[in-house]
C-alpha cells in the first residue's frame, strides 16, 4: 500500500462484493464484477468526476487521498446515482451481506487486532457519513470497516498485519 488510500467506500468499491478478489466472479448478465466496475468508472468520468479511478483487477476502485475526489461531494454523488446502473445489484446501498460475509469481516478485525493493531475496529454495515478521521474506508459488498486516522495503514506493523490477516 503506497500512501494513504479510501477505498471507494461509494457506490462503486464496495458494491462489488469481489473487492479484494484476485478472481474474476461473473455477475448474473455474464459480464464480470472487474467490467461492471469499468462501466462504472467510465461513467463517473462521463459525469463529471474527471479524474475517477479505473478498478483494479479484482474490481475494487481505489481513490487515493490527495486524488481531488471527495465521495461527499453534490457532483460525486449526483454521478454516482446515475451510474449505480453500471454496478451488480445498483451498489453498496442496495446490498445486504450474507451473515458469513459479517462473520468472516469480524474474524478479519480480530485478526488484526491479534497482530498487534489495537482500535482495528469490527466491521459495520453502513460507512461513516464522512471520510473524515478515517485513513482507510473499505466497503466488501455492504460490509464495512472504517479504519479510524489513528492507524496508519503504511505502518510497517499494520502492514504485516494485513498480509497475515489477508485484509488488502
Amino acid at each position: 500500500m503506497s500512501g494513504t488510500s479510501v477505498t471507494a467506500v461509494v457506490a462503486c468499491a464496495v458494491a462489488i462484493a469481489a473487492c479484494g478478489s484476485s478472481s474474476k466472479p461473473t455477475t448474473t448478465a455474464g459480464s464480470t464484477h472487474y467490467d461492471a466496475a469499468l462501466a462504472f468508472s467510465k461513467c463517473m468520468r462521463t459525469h463529471g468526476v474527471t479524474n475517477f479511478p479505473d478498478p483494479s483487477g479484482s474490481g475494487g476502485i481505489n481513490i487515493p487521498s490527495g486524488s481531488g475526489i471527495n465521495p461527499f461531494s453534490p457532483v460525486f454523488k449526483a454521478s454516482q446515482s446515475a451510474c449505480a446502473k453500471s454496478l451488480p445489484n445498483g451498489g453498496p446501498g442496495n446490498q445486504h451481506p450474507s451473515a458469513q460475509a459479517m462473520a468472516a469481516a469480524r474474524q478479519t478485525s480480530e485478526c488484526m487486532r491479534t497482530h498487534g493493531v489495537t482500535g482495528f475496529p469490527d466491521p459495520t454495515l453502513k460507512p461513516p457519513s464522512s471520510p473524515a478521521g478515517y485513513s482507510l474506508l473499505e466497503d466488501r459488498g455492504g460490509v464495512v470497516i472504517a479504519v479510524p486516522s489513528t492507524i496508519n495503514p503504511n505502518s510497517p506493523a499494520f502492514m504485516q498485519a494485513a498480509k497475515a490477516c489477508q485484509f488488502s
